[in-house]
């Protein structure tokens, strides 16, 4: 789950985003060239999660069986950052941080989902 996480969820969120390769995204009404951040990296955790929920129930290597406890405790955590010049967007999934270091000092950008 984790591996497939890392090799295709930067590749949802841009999607999402619309920055994947392609025609460039119209500006919405606010001026903006990215659909709403906050909706978007929804998207992209949720598309993700019916990915590897797919894969794990068919997946040959994992050793546990569909509908156990077990299955059920497959996962992995993740943070997902989208910067822009004026504008940090975050979202997370599990107990996965992100922080901000802003004058030696830690900013919490996101709480754990425990």
């Amino acid at each position: 789950v984790a591996l497939s996480c890392k090799d295709r969820m930067h590749h949802l969120v841009a999607e999402e985003l619309g920055l994947a390769p392609g025609p460039a995204p119209a500006e919405n009404q606010n001026g903006r060239k990215f659909p709403e951040w906050k909706e978007a990296l929804e998207r992209s955790f949720l598309r993700m999660d019916k990915e590897v929920s797919g894969e794990v129930a068919t997946d040959s290597a994992c050793k546990c069986e569909a509908g156990t406890p077990h299955h059920a405790a497959v996962g992995s955590t993740a943070v997902v950052a989208v910067v822009s010049p004026t504008e940090i967007a975050v979202a997370n999934c599990g107990d996965s941080r992100a922080v901000l270091c802003r004058n030696g000092t830690a900013v919490p950008l996101s709480s754990d989902h425990k």
